[in-house]
C-alpha cells in the first residue's frame, strides 16, 4: 500500500510523508520533534519508522525540526551538498554523520521504491523537488518554485499523485500588506508559484495521468484554500478532466494532516 500526505504545510513548517508498505520517508521537517511525532501518530506512524528525511532546501520552514528530530531518532538527512552545507552553516552543532549527500538529479534506490531529485528555481542554495517511484504509481513533491521550468515538467510528468505548491493569489499578493521587496521576491522567478502558475501545470499533469493532487504551501496572508482549490479545478476542468472522477484535488492545511492519499 502507498500512502501520501502532509503533516503540516505552509510558511510555518512543511513535511510530506511517503509510506510504501510501511517503509516511511519524510520530505522536509519544518517543525520540531513533538509536533511531528504527534502528527505521525495520528496517521498510525512514528518517527521510529522513518528511514530518511529528504530535504528540498535549507529555509527554516523546511528544516527547523531537523535538530530535535535527529537528536532523538538519528534519521539520515539526505540532500545535495550545497543544501547540506547551507543548513550546517546555521546549525553547526548538528551531527554531520547523519548527512547523506545525494547530488541533484541522482536517485536513491530501495528494494521497493526509488527517490529522484530535480532542480527547482527558488532563492536558496540548491532547491530541489522529488519524484518517488513505486509499484503503486509515482509521487511528485514540489513545494517551492518561482516558475514552472521544463525540468520540473519533465520530472513530474506521469506522476499519479502530486504534492504541489499553490502559494499565492496574484491579486491578493499585489494588494496585500507585504512590502514591495517581498512581493517582488515571492512573485519572481526564484520565489513561489501563484495559483494560476500551479493550476496551469497541474492541468497538464492531469492530462498525463495525475489522479490525486494535494495543493501545498499556501500563504496565510495571500491565499485561501477556497481560492487555491477553485483556481486549480477551473484550469483542470478546462482541459476536459472531471473533478471527483478523473482527478481529485485537496488542500494541505498549515497545521494539520492533509487528506491521506492511498493506493494499493
Amino acid at each position: 500500500m502507498l500512502r501520501v500526505f502532509t503533516l503540516y504545510s505552509g510558511s510555518s513548517g512543511n513535511c510530506t510523508v511517503i509510506d510504501v508498505d510501511g517503509r516511511v520517508i519524510l520530505i522536509d521537517a519544518g517543525c520540531g520533534v513533538k509536533k511531528t511525532q504527534k502528527a505521525l501518530c495520528t496517521a498510525g506512524l512514528s518517527l521510529d519508522a522513518a528511514e530518511g528525511i529528504f530535504v528540498t532546501h535549507e529555509h527554516s520552514d523546511h528544516v527547523a525540526g531537523l535538530q530535535t528530530i535527529c537528536k532523538h531518532f538519528r534519521i539520515p538527512v539526505i540532500s545535495n551538498q550545497a543544501t547540506l552545507d547551507a543548513f550546517y552553516r546555521d546549525n553547526s552543532t548538528f551531527d554531520t554523520s547523519l548527512f547523506c549527500v545525494m547530488p541533484t538529479g541522482a536517485t536513491a534506490a530501495r528494494d521497493d521504491f526509488e527517490v529522484t531529485s530535480f532542480r527547482s528555481p527558488h532563492d536558496s542554495a540548491e532547491c530541489v523537488g522529488y519524484r518517488i517511484t513505486t509499484k503503486y504509481g509515482d509521487v511528485g513533491v514540489l513545494t517551492d518554485a518561482g516558475e514552472g521550468t521544463p525540468e520540473i515538467k519533465a520530472a513530474l510528468k506521469g506522476c499519479k499523485t502530486l504534492v504541489f505548491e499553490s502559494n499565492h493569489d496574484r491579486n491578493m499578493l499585489q494588494t496585500g500588506p507585504y512590502p514591495y521587496y517581498l512581493k517582488r521576491r515571492i512573485s519572481g522567478p526564484n520565489g513561489h508559484l501563484s495559483n494560476d502558475q500551479s493550476a496551469e501545470m497541474l492541468s497538464d499533469f492531469a492530462d498525463f495521468g495525475a489522479k490525486k493532487i494535494i495543493l501545498a504551501h499556501l500563504s496565510k496572508e495571500n491565499n485561501t484554500p477556497h481560492v487555491a482549490l477553485s483556481t486549480a479545478e477551473t484550469f483542470i476542468t478546462a482541459k476536459g478532466a472531471v473533478i471527483g472522477g478523473d482527478v481529485d484535488v485537496y488542500v494541505a492545511p498549515p497545521d494539520d494532516l492533509s487528506q491521506i492519499i492511498t493506493f494499493d
